[in-house]
């Protein structure tokens, strides 16, 4: 059985995913319309073309195309939540502790909500406790792929773009942080932000 160690240097027993699953979830990948503009042709007739950024703005229609982008953003975001959380939920073979266990009792006892869920209580087992960083989330995927026989590329693509994806992250809180400094010089900023925020997907 393939594995995969985690920078907390716990070894995880990976196992495929059904490519017929995964197939299934991205033909339920629903497409936000374009916006369109109506455009006269030879002959006086008018054909339906899409909109972009610079015929928005031209048409006077910018809040219309700002509101497709942000639609069409989420509707990805969500899309790639649900991927990451299909390969988690299929691809990881773990045993999630039960609400007897001493993990259930400890996170009672400092306030942190486990839910109750099959798939949610696994997805928060595996993030919280089996990975340490957002690299961690962007290499198990990619092994994932790489043990479910997915296209070589494509595993190699989705390592680079979690690459990518997490410097943007870390630059992006950098600058953050030095702005909030810079506001208050004795601000000391901590914490991070979750696992599942800060995966780039």
């Amino acid at each position: 059985m393939r594995t995969f160690t985690s920078s907390k240097n716990v070894t995880l027993d990976l196992i495929p995913v059904s490519q017929f699953k995964i197939d299934t979830l991205r033909a339920s990948k629903v497409d936000t319309p374009v916006p369109t503009y109506e455009m006269k042709v030879a002959g006086g007739e008018s054909l339906n073309h899409p909109m972009d950024e610079e015929i928005a703005k031209n048409k006077g229609r910018l809040p219309e195309w700002k509101a497709y982008v942000e639609a069409k953003a989420k509707v990805e975001a969500g899309y790639s939540k649900k991927f990451l959380e299909l390969m988690i939920w299929e691809g990881v073979n773990c045993v999630i502790p039960d609400v007897e266990s001493d993990w259930q009792k400890s996170s009672d006892y400092f306030g942190i909500k486990i839910p109750d869920n099959p798939i949610e209580r696994k997805l928060f087992y595996v993030y919280n406790e089996l990975l340490g960083t957002p690299e961690d989330v962007g290499n198990l995927i990619a092994e994932i792929f790489s043990v479910s026989q997915i296209d070589e590329e494509a595993v190699e693509t989705l390592r680079n773009s979690f690459r990518a994806n997490v410097q943007r992250k870390a630059n992006s809180r950098v600058r953050k942080v030095k702005r909030k400094v810079e506001g208050n010089s004795d601000v000391e900023p901590i914490g991070s932000d979750s696992l599942l925020e800060s995966a780039p997907v």
